[in-house]
């Protein structure tokens, strides 16, 4: 079911990226396209809004292994995908092992909190 719920999330994802793409450009500069080497590690977790439009923004997280994204909810669901390292991503109470590559969801109204093993870059939509 969680699989379902995942591949659901990216489809949804991937679509709202392409219905809002239109001629005016809305994203920051990026390195070649690529979201990871958009972002660098600092001194405490870093993050940057690469798109924002009226129905959602993306943004890119940079944590260090000893940073961490406190437990939290949002009011809506958020796909998140690692795009470098590795982190546990808890939901509720129960915990994910996200490495580059992967994507999880995270439920509207339900806590979720991002440790990292490694250090790691990921992407969050909302």
């Amino acid at each position: 079911m969680m699989k379902m719920i995942t591949k659901l999330s990216y489809i949804l994802a991937i679509s709202i990226l392409l219905i809002s793409c239109d001629s005016t450009p809305k994203t920051q500069s990026l390195n070649d396209g690529n979201l990871s080497k958009s972002i660098a590690y600092a001194d405490t977790m870093n993050t940057k809004i690469v798109f924002e439009s009226d129905q959602y923004k993306m943004i890119l997280f940079a944590l260090k292994s000893d940073q961490i994204l406190k437990p939290h909810s949002a009011p809506m669901d958020a796909p998140l995908v690692m795009l470098e390292g590795s982190a546990r991503i808890t939901i509720g109470i129960k915990d994910h092992i996200l490495t580059s590559g992967d994507m999880i969801t995270l439920p509207k109204d339900l806590e979720h909190g991002v440790y990292p093993n490694t250090d790691c870059k990921f992407v969050l939509l909302k």
